[in-house]
């Protein structure tokens, strides 16, 4: 029997899918954000606390890489072999480094959420290091 998210009652989630959809990393079918990247309380469906939820930096350092990996090519390909104006390839070439950002962020938050909640990681307290 599979659950509404088609997958079996009790098979472990796979945080890649999770993490992309952006859906809570315990059941698969609630919704992960209140917002556009501020994490809900808690999974609608199931209620897991997401209160202490912080994927911290890692996402934006992610999308910053994959960004310029994308965006830095095209401005030569633009330029240069195009022959565009400068301030064209400029131009073109910003809106699509926003764009890319805004539409990865997301995700990218979401994914290293759900590791985090596989991996049951937490931020160290003193009590670790004794």
């Amino acid at each position: 029997m599979t659950s509404g998210n088609g997958r079996v009652p009790g098979a472990p989630l796979n945080p890649f899918v999770t993490g992309v959809r952006c859906r809570c990393p315990q059941c698969g079918d609630g919704k992960l954000f209140n917002g556009y990247l501020r994490f809900r309380d808690a999974c609608a469906a199931c209620g897991a606390d997401f209160k202490a939820a912080d994927a911290g930096d890692g996402p934006a350092v992610f999308v910053i890489l994959i960004v310029g990996a994308i965006v830095a090519p095209l401005l030569i390909i633009l330029q240069f072999g195009l022959e565009l104006p400068g301030w064209l390839a400029l131009a073109i070439t910003m809106v699509a480094a926003v764009v890319l950002c805004l539409a990865l962020l997301p995700p990218f938050k979401s994914l290293l959420f759900a590791f985090q909640w596989k991996h049951k990681a937490r931020e160290a307290t003193h009590e670790d290091v004794a």
